[in-house]
């Protein structure tokens, strides 16, 4: 028996958005309450154990179960609560396996380091071989510098892999790969390459992928061959191993590219590929649910799209996690999900912010910076929520130190303004600088501001200025091509001598991109032909070569400065806009 898993889709009823926002969290709170605890791998559990974890694990089925079919069932909090005393109980009667469960759910709860430490010592020194291990990791990762911690969780180490247990002899294959000399391991490839090969051979997927993993890298002892680490890999999805059998899906989706003369080890088949996809998203691995979701909600690889099925792939992915799955989810909650585009279209999800809002919070909790950036926005705008821009300046400043450009540039306005943070123009300087070498138009656009007036920050730099405007209107944007037409008409990209050197046909030349990339907007029509009234013909003429030059294709053209694109590897669309200066 498995109390880890509970099968079968929640997702019955798309437009009711608090029905999938409640099968989530509930969800969520299951993996909390019984993720990792596999009767199977227990030796000789208790039968109050085991009856203890049957029931909760029940419980959480019919709950979801009831969701779906919109009756009552278990109150799943009580049922934890019910079953966490009675496994208490338990583990003060001295019971290892109950000591070890509730050191395990301690891990996964984040509960207080030391207690967990002591349940799985208490359950450890009566054999309790999975406490061993785990208290192992947890001595590496709570305490990586004290050295006599270090050398227990390396004999832990030791002790499980001689009780055959499968994550115990991983965990020494990777310390005698890395070799940990300051608690006796010296590098030995060839003992980690035997701790695996032995692991495969009794079954153990991961330990495939290991050496599938080996043989694809190469490291000294063991020479890379792309064939072996292939057929590894193809054993391990043989096994059920759900990251191989996701990754060999993904190279069979597209098929290896073609290399030189060679033949490609993979050949491309996608029905194939969608068969492993299907097993890896059966086997519980939440990344082969969010990919077969994209794949229906793109039409990939010879499917049909099927916004349904991406809705429901995408929501078992949730289930299990997945930041990006959770995220996408949010994103469709944000802007409606329909099938078709006329009045006859049929509505597939709602649009609903709060419900959007709530989703974003859970792909956040899970580690997506594009979703701590939408929190953020949404406490920036007052967006279903009260307006509270320190909480704001929380969510943003998580993202933009993740890298988000959007949320850098949003970071750099409060400073600037004083926004939920004390005012500090040289920290808004440092983000607008991050958000530009972004390649984040507004934030070029709002760099070059600053640069050109001084800003608070120092004397104008109007070169310096020029360049972050040409980088925004390398990307269509018309408001940088009329900064640059402005600072060309006043002679600052060019100072000679202290004097202004003003460059007409250059001015003009980038109005009238400003025209074309604006859709003929009255102030950028207004601008370019005041300009050109005071001009020579040979100048016209020069303006005319130099927007020739930069003249792109229309469907080339860009949206406008106010309107941010997609941060980067998120769908497009998929993130709130923010505006520019």
């Amino acid at each position: 028996m498995n109390t880890s898993r509970n099968c079968g889709s929640f997702v019955s009823h798309f437009t009711n958005p608090h029905m999938l926002l409640t099968v989530l969290k509930v969800k969520l709170a299951a993996l909390v309450a019984v993720a990792g605890i596999d009767t199977a791998e227990l030796q000789s559990p208790s039968t109050e154990l085991v009856s203890t974890l049957q029931k909760l694990a029940d419980d959480q089925s019919a709950a979801q179960k009831a969701v779906q079919e919109k009756t009552t069932g278990p109150d799943v909090n009580k049922s934890f609560n019910d079953a966490l005393a009675k496994i208490k109980e338990l583990a003060s009667k001295n019971d290892k396996d109950a000591q070890y469960t509730l050191a395990h759910w301690g891990v996964l709860s984040n509960s207080n380091v030391n207690e967990i430490i002591d349940l799985y010592r208490k359950a450890s020194s009566q054999g309790q071989v999975l406490a061993k291990v785990e208290l192992a990791q947890v001595l590496l990762q709570a305490f990586p510098q004290d050295q006599e911690r270090a050398k227990e969780a390396v004999t832990l180490i030791q002790e499980g892999e001689a009780g055959d247990n499968k994550l115990a002899r991983r965990l020494l294959a990777n310390l005698y790969l890395a070799g940990a000399p300051t608690v006796g391991i010296q590098q030995d490839v060839q003992k980690a390459n035997a701790l695996l090969e032995k692991g495969s051979a009794a079954g153990d997927g991961e330990a495939t992928l290991g050496l599938s993993q080996l043989y694809a890298s190469g490291v000294p002892g063991i020479v890379k061959d792309d064939q072996k680490s292939l057929d590894f890999l193809i054993k391990a999805a043989d096994q059920k191993n759900a990251i191989a059998l996701s990754t060999y899906a993904a190279r069979l989706f597209d098929g290896d590219p073609t290399t030189g003369t060679s033949k490609p080890l993979v050949q491309k088949d996608p029905a194939k590929a969608m068969k492993l996809f299907e097993d890896a998203a059966n086997g519980g691995f939440a990344a082969a649910n969010r990919l077969l979701g994209a794949i229906y909600e793109n039409g990939l690889g010879g499917n049909n799209k099927d916004l349904k099925k991406a809705v429901e792939y995408y929501s078992k992915a949730g289930n299990g996690n997945d930041a990006q799955a959770l995220f996408r989810l949010g994103n469709f909650f944000e802007a409606g999900l329909r099938n078709g585009t006329d009045d006859k279209a049929e509505v597939i999800i709602q649009q609903n912010a709060k419900s959007a809002l709530d989703l974003y919070r859970l792909a956040a909790q899970n580690g997506s910076a594009e979703a701590f950036y939408n929190v953020g926005v949404y406490y920036e705008t007052g967006t279903v929520v009260d307006k509270e821009l320190t909480k704001a300046f929380t969510f943003l400043l998580k993202a933009a130190t993740s890298g988000i450009p959007q949320a850098q540039f949003r970071l750099a306005g409060l400073y600037q303004q004083g926004g939920g943070v004390a005012q500090d123009p040289i920290a808004a300087l440092a983000w607008f600088q991050r958000a530009a070498a972004g390649n984040f138009a507004p934030a070029q656009i709002a760099l070059g501001q600053l640069l050109e007036t001084g800003g608070g920050i120092g004397s104008p730099e109007f070169a310096a200025a020029a360049l972050q405007y040409e980088a925004a209107a390398e990307q269509g944007v018309p408001l940088a091509m009329l900064r640059l037409a402005s600072l060309n008409e006043r002679g600052l990209t060019n100072i000679k001598e202290n004097k202004a050197n003003p460059n007409l046909a250059r001015a003009l030349a980038y109005a009238d991109l400003a025209v074309d990339a604006s859709n003929s907007a009255e102030i950028a029509v207004k601008y370019r032909d005041e300009l050109k009234k005071n001009m020579k013909a040979d100048e016209i003429a020069e303006a005319k070569k130099i927007y020739d030059s930069k003249k792109k294709p229309a469907a080339g053209a860009a949206a406008p400065a106010a309107e941010a694109p997609a941060s980067k590897s998120t769908p497009k669309g998929s993130t709130k806009k923010s505006g520019g200066n």
